[in-house]
Formats: C-alpha cells, sequence, structure tokens
C-alpha cells in the first residue's frame, strides 16, 4: 500500500506552516517522508500547493481552499488503489516500529479503515484508511461534516487499543502532535 502525508493544515495555532518547520536534517515534512519511505513502496503528500521547498515525494494537491483533514484523506483514498497508510506531517514522535505495526495490522483488515487508540481517542490521522471509507468521506463533505472522528464512528474501523500498540512504542507518546511552538520546540529536543 502507499503511503500519504497529510500536509495541508491551516496551522492556525503554530501561526506558520508546520510542514516546512526545521526538524533534524531538513524540514518537518521530510523527516515524514523519510521515516516513510523504507517501509512503503510510494509515499506521497497531499497539500493545498506545492510546499516551497523541492520534497523527495509527489505532491498531491487536494483541490479546496478549506482546511479540514477530511478533504486531504479523501484525495489520499482517491489516489489510492485500495488502502492507504494516512500520517499527519505534525505527528513526527510516531515510530517505524509502530508504523510498521499499524500498517501490518491494516492490511489484514476488512474493516474501512485500521486506527490506533491513544489516550481514550481515536487517531485517525495515523492510520490505515481503505478507498471504501471514500464514499462516506465525500458524502459528509458535501453535508458540511468536516470531522475525520465523526467519518471513522460512521465506517467502525478496527481498533488498535493502545493495550496492542505500547508493545511497539513503549513510550507511549507516539501520537503527541504538534500545534503550538512550545509543542514543536519540545519535539524538537527529542528529534
Amino acid at each position: 500500500m502507499p503511503a500519504a502525508v497529510l500536509a495541508g493544515g491551516a496551522s492556525r495555532r503554530m501561526g506558520r506552516p508546520k510542514a516546512s518547520l526545521p526538524y533534524g536534517a531538513g524540514t518537518l515534512l521530510d523527516f515524514q517522508i523519510a521515516k516513510l519511505s523504507p517501509i512503503f513502496a510510494d509515499v506521497f503528500v497531499v497539500a493545498k500547493e506545492p510546499p516551497r521547498d523541492a520534497v523527495s515525494a509527489r505532491v498531491v494537491l487536494d483541490g479546496v481552499k478549506e482546511h479540514a483533514a477530511i478533504y486531504g484523506l479523501s484525495r489520499a483514498l482517491e489516489v489510492a488503489e485500495d488502502r492507504v497508510f494516512v500520517l499527519a506531517v505534525d505527528l513526527p514522535a510516531l515510530t517505524p516500529v509502530l508504523v510498521r505495526g499499524i500498517g501490518a495490522r491494516g492490511l489484514e483488515t476488512p474493516a474501512a479503515a485500521l486506527l490506533p487508540r491513544a489516550d481514550g481517542r481515536l487517531q485517525p490521522l495515523a492510520g490505515v484508511w481503505r478507498r471504501a471509507a471514500l464514499a462516506p468521506a465525500k458524502r459528509r463533505i458535501a453535508e458540511g461534516e468536516l470531522s475525520l472522528h465523526g467519518l471513522a464512528e460512521e465506517i467502525r474501523p478496527e481498533i488498535f487499543d493502545e493495550a496492542e500498540w505500547r508493545s511497539l512504542d513503549p513510550s507511549g507518546r507516539a501520537f503527541d502532535n504538534i500545534n503550538t511552538l512550545e509543542q514543536y520546540e519540545a519535539m524538537r529536543e527529542r528529534a
């Protein structure tokens, strides 16, 4: 299956595009692409506009001015033949070991998605989605229902519970995301 890095968020709390933040040897987007490339045969980026800096993956534009992750997911599902591993650009703590674990479980499930649950919340931006979720996503978009959690509840995904994935990431910090400059600085220090 391919992997898609969703990099089209509004970054309201950050105040600048997260994908272009310095991280590791390049940008946050470069970091996510480099993490996924050894695991998946095809890695692409879904964004609102082409990244300012050159990236080592193809870029697919979601074609919508409004910001909501469901647009990026929908576009990723349009590109994929069936399954696609979806990862938000602002989740850099997700380890390659856990990515492989989620991917392996996602290849086995007949459900429309395989989503981890952390701290009691589904993680729709770090899971495997199947093309069966595309029609419900498009309908929800048409109805103005843009919540990925709402979509996930509707399609009834297979859940990868914390008790299961913690063996792959004992830190339990895999789903810490970057929304503010303070979170960015803290995460960058751990990188």
